[in-house]
């Protein structure tokens, strides 16, 4: 037994004994009434007893430094009112509103399960975190090179947010994730570990155990969604979703056939009422149930025979809420184009003709190459601008076209201002062009 536990056994052999007295020595044919232990005895053995179980496991998990919140390279850097946005205050003005899920997920390999919460964020986003469940906290495992592997279990604050899982309320996400190892962070701009199928360079880390590769399955469908069924181990499996944002986990062993397609964190978007929803083959959820108007429909590429019937956008008769573009605006782009080596720097300044307050809406510029042999078959390139915007406000944006040798010919771009489905730079196919330019790249 190790020197812990009979220490904790000594010391509670000596508090009983203090509260009892010590056992005197049976007499002969001694026939006693059985003493009764008193209740103020019986509490203050069980705290005891309860501070020892309590001290013990902080033995076996114990708790290290939090996570530190990371920034993506080539995004804005988040605030109050630019990029994702930080951790909103309640209505109390208490610390930030993250919403823990009614989500418990065990790990294939046993220990600690994984949890879901939602963080809602100063820029009208909803951003799901995953992690390593512990006593309700939501974390991260020093293992698999993340802490130095030092086995302690390090909470993960509501700003550290993933902006790629960020969407706005009105929207729907599924997203999967192969190669995130079993310490629950999910990939971010520098992995702790490399997963065992992706080529190794000479500035990778160390690759992961392949017994510690997780396939998670995540997402946010809505207040109308039911439940979500996957596969696993030749089986179709239903799980529920959770709460009013029909939020759900899956986690899974990393299928050796799929260790190929999900290699980074991706997943689909869209309109909250608008189907199908486009879950596909080789994704982790293959079929989801909704209920509108107390009417069961379903949707995914595994549909049940005899089942329910497919959702469509006119059962679910649920108005859109995509965030309204104005119409008819203009800009004067002022363009300076600078040759550099590998291509040219466009340097771009323009006046906002709208305001833009969250992160529901964003301006862009989008940039086109020509094609020819020498081109290829041209190219789009462009950025959107990640922050709240004055109407009026000067804006600058410095955008790289690169030039293949031989590559001449005359370069488009518009300014655009587009809806965003997710928080992510590609903007949505729902824009007004609000100013265009060329230049003739020689």
């Amino acid at each position: 037994m190790s020197d812990f536990h009979n220490d904790y056994k000594r010391q509670l052999v000596t508090a009983a004994g203090s509260l009892f007295g010590a056992p005197r020595a049976p007499r002969e044919l001694e026939i006693r009434r059985p003493r009764r232990m008193p209740l103020l005895a019986i509490i203050a053995l069980g705290a005891l007893l309860l501070a020892a179980a309590a001290f013990g496991a902080t033995q076996i998990i114990g708790f290290g430094a939090p996570v530190t919140p990371a920034h993506a390279p080539g995004r804005e850097r988040p605030s109050r009112t630019a990029g994702v946005g930080l951790p909103a205050a309640n209505g109390e003005g208490s610390p930030a509103s993250a919403q823990a899920l009614a989500i418990s997920v065990p790990d294939p390999a046993g220990g600690l399960p994984w949890g879901m919460r939602i963080v809602r964020t100063t820029r009208g986003l909803l951003c799901p975190q995953v992690g390593r469940l512990l006593d309700g906290r939501l974390g991260v495992l020093g293992q698999d090179d993340e802490f130095n592997d030092d086995g302690l279990f390090h909470e993960l604050p509501a700003s550290a947010l993933e902006p790629n899982t960020c969407i706005t309320p009105s929207a729907w996400s599924m997203l999967s994730d192969v190669g995130v190892p079993a310490a629950g962070a999910l990939q971010s701009p520098t992995t702790s570990c490399l997963a065992p199928w992706l080529s190794a360079r000479s500035f990778s880390p160390p690759r992961c155990p392949a017994r510690d590769e997780r396939l998670i399955g995540f997402g946010v469908l809505g207040p109308h969604a039911v439940s979500v069924s996957y596969v696993a181990h030749g089986r179709l499996r239903t799980v529920a979703t959770a709460g009013r944002l029909g939020a759900y986990l899956i986690v899974l062993p990393v299928p050796s056939k799929l260790a190929h397609n999900f290699p980074v964190l991706g997943g689909k978007g869209g309109l909250l009422g608008g189907f199908p929803i486009g879950a596909g083959r080789g994704e982790v959820v293959s079929r989801l149930m909704f209920r509108f108007h107390g009417r069961l429909c379903q949707t995914g590429f595994d549909r049940q025979p005899g089942g329910p019937p497919q959702c469509t956008t006119q059962l679910a008769a649920q108005r859109m809420l995509a965030p309204k573009i104005p119409h008819d605006l203009h800009t004067r782009v002022a363009l300076q184009a600078r040759s550099v080596p590998g291509g040219y720097e466009l340097e771009l300044t323009f006046t906002a003709p709208a305001a833009v307050r969250n992160a529901s809406i964003a301006y862009g510029v989008q940039v086109t190459r020509p094609s020819s042999p020498a081109c290829g078959r041209g190219g789009i390139w462009g950025q959107s601008i990640e922050r709240d915007i004055a109407r009026g406000q000067r804006l600058h944006v410095s955008e790289f076209v690169p030039q293949p040798p031989g590559c001449h010919g005359v370069v488009e771009g518009r300014v655009l201002l587009a809806a965003q489905n997710r928080s992510l730079p590609v903007l949505d196919s729902r824009a007004e062009t609000v100013g265009r330019f060329t230049f003739d790249m020689r």
